[in-house]
């Protein structure tokens, strides 16, 4: 198999493995491309010596699988980068919470020896793609679309139908539609519920809505969303998993709905995502003294 790697170039953890991370690399005989990226660090050369560089544009039709080091933010990157072409991506993480990215950098070798003996499968993520009036060019987005009142004090208003019919007309900061993946993002941080990331869904959450009645809305993934954002500010933002961003002017209308590809996303045999709530999240843990209750004894 053929390798591309993608990394968060201002992590010192990266730089403080990197030396011999590339020598297992060599030692291993991986078919490895680095991103030109990693290669503007000329005071590495020494290390990564031996192996090509492409523009990060390239890697995904040269290399079977994409190895992602950083968080998060990097695997997202990622994946604005692969769109359409499909290559899978695994995710490996350099400190951070890492949903996405929940392979640790210390445990990247024991990982990656199984998956090189085809030990892993992937996981096909939902993805949302939003056209804007008057743009030729759709974003796509693994975790979410955010609409957000740019730099304006004022709240905005939210024309929202489903499948042409109307749900809602929100006064708020902004409005987050995401997936199931990004559940455990943005969305949760504003009182959205945590999904099952394959679950075939959208949520559609008001930030700061002014009224207490305008809850998180969920809708089945094949629904056509579509919104009119009015302002009092000249623009608005309409943004990709915080990468792709477009500056829209007031009374502009969005349209989302699921996208025709997926992300492929590589996942280590044993990975679980309730067992990942437990560790990223702490989930279910119980601070009391337990001790005190009878059945505990």
């Amino acid at each position: 198999m053929k390798f591309g790697l993608i990394a968060n170039d201002r992590k010192e953890l990266f730089w403080d493995a990197f030396p011999a991370l590339m020598e297992w690399f060599r030692a291993h005989k991986i078919d490895l491309t680095l991103s030109n990226r990693i290669t503007a660090h000329r005071e590495y050369r020494s290390d990564y010596d031996g192996f090509p560089s492409r523009d990060e544009s390239e890697l995904p039709d040269q290399c079977d699988m994409i190895l992602a080091i950083g968080g998060d933010g990097t695997m997202l990157r990622t994946v604005q980068v692969v769109g359409q072409k499909g290559t899978p991506i695994l995710g490996i993480n350099v400190g951070g919470l890492g949903f996405l990215t929940e392979i640790p950098l210390e445990n990247f070798t024991a990982e990656f020896d199984k998956i090189i003996q085809g030990a892993y499968r992937i996981e096909k993520r939902l993805m949302i793609r939003a056209e804007i009036e008057g743009d030729p060019h759709p974003l796509f987005a693994l975790n979410e679309i955010l609409i957000d009142k740019s730099s304006s004090v004022r709240v905005i208003q939210i024309h929202t139908e489903i499948d042409d019919l109307f749900l809602n007309a929100y006064i708020s900061d902004g409005m987050i539609i995401s997936t199931p993946t990004g559940s455990t993002g943005y969305s949760l941080a504003s009182g959205g519920p945590i999904v099952a990331p394959l679950t075939e869904l959208f949520i559609i959450n008001p930030i700061c809505p002014h009224s207490l009645t305008n809850r998180p809305f969920i809708i089945p993934a094949d629904s056509r969303i579509k919104i009119v954002v009015r302002t009092e500010h000249p623009e608005f933002i309409v943004a990709a998993d915080g990468r792709d961003v477009r500056h829209c002017p007031t009374r502009t209308q969005i349209t989302m709905a699921r996208a025709p590809f997926t992300t492929n996303l590589v996942k280590p045999m044993d990975s679980n995502f309730f067992s990942l709530l437990h560790t990223k999240m702490n989930w279910g843990e119980d601070f009391r003294n337990k001790k005190r209750w009878s059945h505990d004894s």
